[in-house]
C-alpha cells in the first residue's frame, strides 16, 4: 500500500515510570542531564552483590488503585500505573480502546524470586511454602492483563517478549493495526521491574554488568572505558491513534509515527552484528518516506556494553555519518529497562519536543573513539516538529527502529 494511501497514526498520551518517580512529569532531570543510577547492595543472604542500578526508591502511590493493584508484582504495578496515566492525559475512554499492545523481557522477577528464597530458605513465614498466587503474578503476561483488568477491556490484548526490543515491538505493531484500519485507538507500553538478587546474578554470570573503574564510577554508554549495563525498572505507555480519529475529537497531538522496521541478527544471541542494524534503520526511514539527514536526533539504544555499542557506533556512522542528526543514549539517566526500553525511551524524545531540549548521554568521560556523528554530552535546544528515531537492538537478535515527527 503506498505511504500517501495509509492512515496516518498519532500519539495522544503518555505515562511513565522510573526511577526518577511515577508519572512523566518526573523524567525532568534526565533532560538536565542528572542520573537515578546508584550503588546498591541486593539481597539480604550471604554473598549478595553490590552493583550500580536505576531503581525506583518508593512504592505504589497509595489510594489510586484497588486492592488487585495493590497486591500485584511490581511490574504489573509500573504497566497499570503508566497505563492508567497515559489513557487520562489523552482523554480517551477506555471502552473506545482497540488493542493493547505491551512488550516485557521478564515479567514478574521479584515475584519468582520471593518464591525461590522462600522455598529454599523458608523465608518470611519459616514453612517454606510457595504463595499459590506466583504463576499469575510472575507470568509474563501478567502486565498486560492487568493493564487490561484495571481499565475493564474486552478488546485484543497481547504481551510481545523480544528482550530489550519488546515494548518497540509492541509500538511497532499497534501502528500497523491501526495503519491497516484493524483499530482506531492502541494502548502501548512496556514494563520491566528485574532488580532482584537471582536476575542480578544471571547478569553477573553474563559478565554484561558495568562494574566500577579505578575511582570506584561507572562509565556510560559510549565511553571509551564503559564495561557493562547498568540495570534500571520502570514502565512506559503511549496512546496510538489514528489521525483521523484523534482530529475528530480534538485531541491534543504529541507525535506522529512516521515508520516501523523490524530485523533479525541470527548470528549470535549475545553478539550484535551491524548490517542488521544498518538495515532495520534504513527500513524505518524508508517506510516514513525520510532521508538520514531529514532526522534531527536519534535515541540510541546503546547500553554500555564494549560489544553492543561498538556494533551500533558502526551502524550510526553508516546512516548517519556527515549528516547534522543529533545522537544520544538516556540510559546512562535511567538504566537499561529491558523490555520497557524502546517505549521509555519514545517518551523521552517526545518529552525533548515539549521541554524544548534533547537529552543528553550521561556517564561520559572519554568519548569513543572512532564516533561519526554528533554525539550529545550535554543538553541542547531541540525543534518543535523534528523528526526523531529510536533504536531497540536486543538479545536474541530483534532489531527494531521506529521514525516519529514531534508536533508542536
Amino acid at each position: 500500500m503506498d505511504r500517501h494511501h495509509k492512515r496516518r497514526v498519532v500519539v495522544t498520551g503518555m505515562g511513565a515510570v522510573s526511577a526518577f518517580g511515577w508519572g512523566v512529569s518526573a523524567l525532568a532531570p534526565v533532560f538536565r542531564g542528572e542520573t537515578a543510577i546508584r550503588s546498591y547492595r541486593l539481597g539480604e543472604l550471604p554473598g549478595a552483590s553490590e552493583i550500580f542500578a536505576a531503581r525506583l526508591e518508593t512504592d505504589l502511590p497509595a489510594g489510586l488503585f484497588d486492592r488487585r493493584v495493590e497486591d500485584a508484582d511490581r511490574v504489573a504495578q509500573m504497566a497499570i500505573y503508566s497505563a492508567n496515566e497515559a489513557v487520562v492525559t489523552s482523554g480517551i475512554a477506555p471502552d473506545s480502546i482497540g488493542m493493547v499492545c505491551w512488550g516485557t523481557g521478564y515479567g514478574g522477577a521479584a515475584t519468582m524470586d520471593a518464591a525461590y528464597t522462600r522455598w529454599l530458605f523458608g523465608k518470611h513465614d519459616m514453612s517454606g511454602k510457595v504463595s499459590p498466587l506466583t504463576v499469575p503474578k510472575a507470568m509474563t503476561h501478567a502486565s498486560a492483563a492487568g493493564v487490561a483488568g484495571w481499565l475493564n477491556l474486552s478488546c485484543p490484548v497481547m504481551t510481545y517478549s523480544c528482550a530489550c526490543a519488546s515494548s518497540a515491538v509492541a509500538i511497532g505493531e499497534a501502528y500497523l493495526a491501526i495503519q491497516q484500519g484493524r483499530c482506531d485507538i492502541a494502548l502501548v507500553g512496556g514494563s520491566e521491574a528485574l532488580i532482584a538478587p537471582g536476575v542480578v546474578r544471571a547478569w553477573e554470570a553474563l559478565g554484561a554488568l558495568a562494574t566500577p573503574d579505578e575511582n570506584g564510577l561507572w562509565r556510560g554508554p559510549f565511553d571509551a572505558l564503559r564495561n557493562g549495563l547498568v540495570l534500571g525498572e520502570g514502565a512506559g505507555c503511549i496512546v496510538l491513534e489514528s489521525q483521523t480519529h484523534a482530529m475528530r475529537r480534538s485531541a491534543h497531538i504529541l507525535a506522529e509515527c512516521l515508520g516501523y522496521a523490524q530485523t533479525n541478527d541470527p548470528n549470535c544471541l549475545t553478539l550484535p552484528h551491524i548490517a542488521p542494524q544498518v538495515q532495520a534503520m534504513q527500513m524505518a526511514l524508508n517506510d516514513a518516506d525520510v532521508l538520514a539527514n531529514e532526522v534531527e536526533y536519534v535515541n540510541a539504544h546503546a547500553t554500555g556494553t564494549r560489544a553492543g555499542d561498538a556494533s551500533e557506533i558502526a551502524a550510526l556512522n553508516e546512516v548517519f555519518k556527515n549528516t547534522p542528526t543529533l545522537v544520544s543514549s538516556t540510559k546512562g539517566a535511567t538504566g537499561h529497562l529491558m523490555g520497557a526500553a524502546g517505549v521509555l525511551e519514545t517518551i523521552l524524545s517526545i518529552g525533548a519536543s515539549q521541554r524544548g531540549t534533547y537529552p543528553p548521554s550521561i556517564g561520559v568521560s572519554e568519548l569513543e573513539a572512532g564516533i561519526g556523528f554528533a554525539l550529545l554530552t550535554a543538553p541542547q535546544p531541540s525543534n518543535a516538529t523534528g523528526i526523531f528515531i529510536t533504536n531497540s537492538f536486543a538479545f536474541g537478535g530483534s532489531n527494531v527502529s521506529l521514525v516519529f515527527r514531534n508536533h508542536d
